[in-house]
């Protein structure tokens, strides 16, 4: 965000939109829900769907409507194939639920609820609060059964459905064969008693162990496990099933009243899965479904992400190196249908851009009402936690960038004394709360996350332990009475960084040696290398008492 704001960058107009949809249904309390197949770790541009949903309830319930949020961990999905990091064997849990594989890393129930509980754990970092629902649990209830039930006595319409919109780009052969398997298709598949499996064959071959038969009058199924063998034909309620994909999702829209869930592309579609489900919430469950919010998916460097794939940015890693609300903000300020390309080596940037759309809420930036309305409506929904009634000033990340780096070469206490010093200068009076000590401490964190993760060269400093011998033997008798008359200076009173910079100037000149001799000498000296920070608030930073006894090692 420059120093004003773009008018087309920012379109939040689609909350409203969403929302006014929304309300037509007039329900008595609104359930928002998003879900996730917890395959592996869950990438980052997930969340845009959590948040989605999470505005949408926070403004429902500014409008003093009852409604809550859900998040819906498919746990009760088999495994079709493992990210690139599993350890796990694919031949041995291939067609197991989620649920039922262990957690290889031995800190949770199963394999499924350590991958959500990773995202779980950042929810109130983000300012989310859904409640949490296990398929795998949900599919154990009376409601669930029943509607497993409804379905499987409603086959033939859901195979008039699935007809509808999975074969209508099949060309003639295609649909031929096609129709062939949906004669005896049933929309259920039974979790194997004797091998545990839903299914036999990995991604591209799988065999699912499907319902053959459902007698209604008894409320018997059959079924012949395509894995073991093994074939029976049982009450409904003495086995474990599941519904098929498509027919899955707007069961669980029924079960859980669902009134509005935001999906990503690849599932909105016109004639995908969502569309799928909302034929079936019709016709077999006899009601509309939810209001369908698509959304585009979020990029990471310019790729799709994808937990298969092994392309995972995690919410985890974000908390890590800037704050959530900067990400929540990212989101809300596009239109849903465009894709957002997050560039983790921008984030210095995008900090600092939003720490002054933030000042801008709090009345501390000239700018026009124009974006001074926008952020009286956008700054709140970025934020996860309630608005404070007054600013709470930010150190500048670029800042904290640089001298993150330097607390283990000059101490905890001289950093924190400098981000102070900085932040007093820059808010001109500054009163050292508990909360802005917190604040600075977190930031310096994020900050040396950042750098050491996806900073450049060019941001790294690494400040050796004293200057090596190559680089002393370099310094000429010229560039000695340059540092001496520098080293005076900084024995002198306190200069501000560009009373410091314009005195590298003056004293080079003194000397008659060039001034980018003078800056790659002390860079040198100081960290090694030919280039660096701006050098005057560099050596402030350091502190002049630390850079003098430097230079006296070395003259």
């Amino acid at each position: 965000m420059s120093n004003e704001v773009e008018a087309d960058e920012f379109n939040i107009h689609w909350i409203k939109d969403v929302v006014d949809e929304v309300l037509a249904r007039n329900v008595d309390e609104y359930v928002l829900s998003t879900g996730k197949s917890p395959s592996g770790s869950i990438h980052i541009g997930f969340v845009r769907e959590l948040i989605t949903s999470n505005v949408i309830k926070r403004e429902l319930k500014d409008l003093g409507k009852k409604s809550r949020s859900l998040f819906v961990v498919d746990d009760y999905d088999p495994v079709r194939a493992f990210p690139p990091s599993v350890s796990l064997s694919l031949d041995e849990w291939v067609g197991v639920p989620y649920c039922d594989i262990p957690d290889e890393f031995g800190c949770c129930d199963s394999f499924g609820a350590h991958w959500a509980n990773e995202l779980i754990q950042t929810f109130p970092d983000f300012g989310l609060d859904p409640e949490i629902i296990w398929t795998s649990k949900l599919y154990e209830t009376p409601e669930m059964l029943e509607a497993v039930r409804i379905c499987l006595k409603e086959t033939e319409i859901i195979r008039e459905i699935m007809i509808k919109y999975v074969a209508s780009d099949f060309n003639d052969e295609q649909r031929v064969q096609y129709l062939e398997t949906m004669k005896d298709w049933y929309p259920a598949s039974v979790l194997c008693p004797e091998c545990g499996k839903f299914q036999a064959g990995a991604k591209g071959a799988i065999k699912p162990n499907r319902v053959t038969d459902y007698d209604v009058e008894t409320d018997h199924i059959s079924f012949e496990c395509p894995g073991c063998g093994h074939k029976a034909s049982v009450p409904l309620d003495s086995v474990r099933v599941k519904l098929t994909w498509r027919i899955d999702w707007p069961a669980k829209w029924y079960v859980l009243d669902v009134t509005c869930e935001p999906a990503g592309k690849d599932h909105s579609v016109k004639g995908g899965s969502y569309d799928t489900g909302l034929e079936v919430s019709r016709r077999i469950f006899d009601w509309p479904g939810p209001v369908k919010v698509p959304y585009e998916w979020v990029m990471i460097g310019g790729r799709d992400m994808g937990t298969s794939t092994g392309i995972v940015f995690s919410p985890k890693v974000w908390t890590e190196i800037a704050p959530p609300e900067l990400y929540r903000f990212l989101m809300l300020k596009t239109d849903l249908q465009r894709t957002i390309n997050i560039q983790p080596e921008r984030v210095p940037d995008l900090v600092d851009n939003y720490d002054r759309f933030e000042r801008v809420y709090y009345g501390l930036e000239d700018v026009s009402e124009e974006e001074q309305e926008l952020a009286r409506l956008l700054y709140p929904l970025s934020e996860s936690r309630p608005v404070r009634d007054e600013y709470l000033p930010k150190l500048p990340f670029k800042f904290a960038v640089t001298i993150s780096q330097l607390e283990e070469v000059i101490g905890t206490e001289p950093v924190i004394a400098k981000c102070i010093e900085v932040m007093q200068k820059k808010y001109e009076t500054l009163v050292v709360s508990d909360d802005v000590l917190a604040h600075i401490r977190k930031r310096l964190d994020r900050a040396l996350s950042w750098v050491s993760e996806f900073g450049s060269e060019r941001d790294k400093i690494a400040v050796p332990p004293k200057v090596p011998d190559s680089i002393i033997s370099t310094i000429t008798e010229d560039d000695k009475k340059f540092l001496e008359i520098l080293l005076g200076i900084l024995r002198g009173p306190p200069l501000d960084d560009e009373e410091l910079q314009s005195a590298i100037f003056e004293s080079a000149r003194e000397v008659g040696i060039k001034t980018r001799r003078a800056f790659v000498i002390l860079y040198r000296i100081l960290i090694s290398s030919k280039s660096g920070p701006r050098i005057g608030p560099f050596l402030n930073m350091l502190g002049t008492k630390w850079v003098a006894k430097r230079i006296e090692s070395i003259i």
